[in-house]
């Protein structure tokens, strides 16, 4: 048998050489497959993207046959769309490949099999490839996005993944054999202290009785020849007359005596009760009230003076109730009434909820104060809503795309080389702060576009390079843009990035490159295409939007292969809805464009939104003309929108001015209206209004929303970048 040693350095004359296999071998004899965790937790965990057909995976690490796996960031993954009649199960599964093409470890979504009773797909284990599953989902038929109380973790499950554990053991034997004899020497030696104890106490006690016994008895034998029989009935005739006065005054003074009658008025009441001289300290009556009293109240007994009725506060009882049973008792000058709480603040009937009876010095009341309970509706009569700018950035670069979104509510600014030198791709958090800046190799860079999806960011530059960053903007690479620069720019949820590519200045196509940089499919345009906007949509393809190649249409691509097919193309009729303004791409795999409207007798019908379906075909057409609201929509121009992120639309209308509706003051001559076209309904609600005061430069060209956090991202005419945080004031 041949002798095997690993890992010792080289010499000279003697190379020694080690694979990744051996390192893997060595592991994986010394620990499991599984996770790696902290405090028995594991990470890795799957969650869902809700009302979407994506998962994603936590930052986490593990260990597969010695090979390491390491994730930083959430990676998002997409499921297919579940058959219409059967439901599907899927797995997400951590997957170690050994082939010589793969050599890696990944995470996968694994499909499974529709059927009426799914189940999941089976883990491949064999010399090659060997998977982890974290978590299995259950995808309903006929459904557009994934429900998370159908995801079941499996991460804790030993057979399917599990966690990383030593396969050294020490045999316990010995370690058990010497317990086993020290915990029964230890037992007898305090059940033998015990009985001991319990003896001890029991003499103790039986001494202690027999000593008081001995001394009642001697007490007893030292008094006998004290009391003779006249003196002893003297002392105990003494003592009963004591009890009984005893009781008779604590019969007096705590009984409470009920008088059934009582006369007098409402507010000064008589009584009789039999055998009562004088007031003293704790009498206690109880009376009903024959009527409401008004007033200050008194109570007179057989006539020995009206003595006020007092609350435990000291102030006047006067809130008596017809019918009503009342218990008071006397002391110091005063009849205190019993059970009556002693403070009252001043809250009044519109300081309580409706509904709600509460206690005054007058009485119950009952409020009148609507409260709205948390996700109930408030009635928009009641409410005031508007955006308040919270931090600027300035100046932003106006062409393309100015700004991205990351899904942590991160924005990424480009900027021009004139306004900013060093970091003209600036990383934000939500508040405004810096958190990481780009700044491009070449001297001459100014940012032209900016888009982010999945894990990345592609700026694009007029150095003719589009930059592909991560989200801390660590370059992943630099794409040369060709001939001619363009501003066009789209990154899918996967981190896929979409630009526009010129060989010349009249053959133009779309290429598609891979997060890691590498181009991997290509869109061939028509010559002299004539674009306007790209836009990755939800299932991670491509659509163009054109105002005239040869007409104004969208145009969606699919990649499939790495030459992309045209799956659909749609002309727009400007004809009716007027010019393009843009198109953003929503998150259920509709389209939605924003355009001018067109002119009627000299004023046009407001900008449009016109939706289409994932297939191209046009589902509906909103104008925000007057009807709706009290606002001259005449800066159409500055018409624009973006996702809702629940499959809706949020809109931005600059008005010439704002009205207000209770006395028809103006208030700005550049506002814009925040309107909201939600998914189903197609009809237009109130968010929202942000002004900058009477100036005509807020003119807005780009923006974005978060729903979550009820914030407003504006691109504006003037080279700015504002973000304003939604406020509401109850009317």
């Amino acid at each position: 048998m041949a002798e095997i040693f690993k890992f010792f350095n080289s010499a000279p004359g003697d190379e020694r050489w080690h694979y990744a296999s051996d390192f893997a071998d060595y592991f994986g004899n010394v620990l499991s497959s599984g996770l790696l965790h902290k405090n028995g937790t594991p990470n890795l965990q799957v969650k869902v993207n809700t009302g979407t057909m994506q998962t994603y995976v936590e930052a986490g690490e593990a260990l597969i046959q010695g090979y390491q796996y390491q994730n930083t960031t959430p990676l998002f993954l997409t499921h297919g769309l579940p058959e219409p009649n059967s439901d599907r199960i899927d797995r997400i599964v951590l997957r170690l490949d050994k082939r010589n093409n793969a050599r890696y470890i990944r995470l996968f979504v694994k499909e499974g099999v529709s059927a009426t009773n799914p189940v999941p797909p089976s883990l491949q284990r064999d010399q090659y490839v060997f998977e982890l599953s974290l978590a299995q989902i259950r995808l309903t038929k006929n459904t557009s996005s994934l429900e998370p109380l159908k995801l079941v973790d499996e991460r804790m499950k030993e057979d399917l993944c599990g966690i990383v554990y030593s396969l050294i053991s020490v045999p316990t034997s010995v370690f058990q054999q010497q317990w086993d004899y020290w915990f029964t020497l230890k037992k007898q030696t305090l059940e033998d202290d015990m009985e001991a104890w319990q003896i001890q106490q029991k003499n103790d006690f039986e001494t202690w009785q027999a000593i008081q016994k001995q001394e009642y008895l001697t007490w007893i034998e030292s008094i006998k020849d004290i009391l003779d029989e006249n003196v002893a009935a003297n002392l105990a005739a003494r003592i009963a007359d004591l009890e009984q006065g005893l009781a008779n005054h604590i019969a007096e003074v705590s009984h409470i005596k009920w008088i059934e009658t009582v006369g007098g008025t409402a507010n000064a009441l008589t009584a009789t009760i039999d055998g009562l001289t004088s007031y003293k300290n704790g009498l206690a009556v109880s009376f009903p009230a024959t009527s409401n009293s008004t007033a200050a109240m008194t109570l007179n007994i057989n006539g020995l003076g009206a003595i006020p009725i007092k609350k435990a506060n000291s102030t006047a009882f006067s809130n008596a109730m017809a019918n009503g049973v009342y218990t008071v008792r006397y002391r110091a000058g005063a009849f205190i009434l019993q059970g009556e709480g002693g403070e009252y603040g001043n809250a009044k009937e519109g300081d309580v909820v409706k509904g709600v009876t509460f206690g005054t010095e007058q009485g119950i009341k009952t409020g009148t104060l609507v409260a709205y309970k948390a996700g109930s509706a408030i009635p928009s009569n009641k409410v005031k809503e508007r955006f308040s700018e919270k931090w600027v950035k300035t100046p932003i670069n106006a062409q393309g795309k100015p700004f991205g979104i990351d899904r942590f509510g991160n924005i990424y600014i480009g900027y021009n080389y004139l306004s900013q030198v060093d970091g003209r791709l600036v990383k934000y958090n939500k508040s405004g702060q810096i958190v990481k800046s780009f700044t491009p190799s070449g001297q001459f860079g100014t940012i032209m576009g900016v888009d982010v999806g999945g894990d990345r960011v592609a700026a694009v530059c007029d150095d003719r390079y589009t930059y592909i960053l991560d989200l801390d903007l660590n370059l992943i690479q630099s794409i040369p843009a060709g001939t001619y620069f363009s501003t066009h720019v789209a990154v899918d949820s996967l981190g896929n990035t979409y630009m526009q590519y010129s060989d010349t200045f009249e053959v133009r196509s779309v290429r598609k490159y891979n997060p890691s940089g590498l181009q991997v499919g290509i869109a061939q345009l028509t010559n002299n295409f004539n674009m306007m906007q790209l836009m990755a949509t939800f299932d991670n393809q491509l659509v163009v939007l054109t105002p005239s190649s040869p007409v104004a249409s969208l145009i969606k691509f699919t990649f499939s292969s790495y030459y992309a097919t045209k799956s659909w193309e749609t002309a727009i009729k400007t004809d009716v809805y007027g010019q393009l303004y843009q198109a953003r791409a929503l998150d259920n795999g509709r389209i939605a464009l924003a355009t001018s409207g067109n002119w009627y007798n000299q004023r046009r019908d407001g900008p449009r939104i016109i939706t289409y379906d994932a297939n191209g075909a046009e589902i509906s057409s909103v104008s925000l003309n007057q009807q709706y609201e009290n606002y001259s929509y005449r800066w159409t121009s500055r018409f624009c929108l973006c996702p809702d992120a629940e499959g809706g639309v949020i809109t931005s209308a600059g008005a010439i001015s704002y009205i207000n509706l209770s006395d028809d003051t103006k208030i700005s001559f550049a506002t814009e209206i925040v309107r909201r076209l939600r998914v189903n309904t197609y009809t237009l609600e109130h968010v929202g209004v942000a002004t900058s005061g009477e100036s005509n430069i807020f003119g807005v060209s780009w923006m974005n929303y978060s729903l979550e956090d009820d914030l407003i991202y504006y691109h504006d005419t003037a080279g700015r970048v504002r973000c304003f945080k939604k406020e509401y004031t109850l009317i």
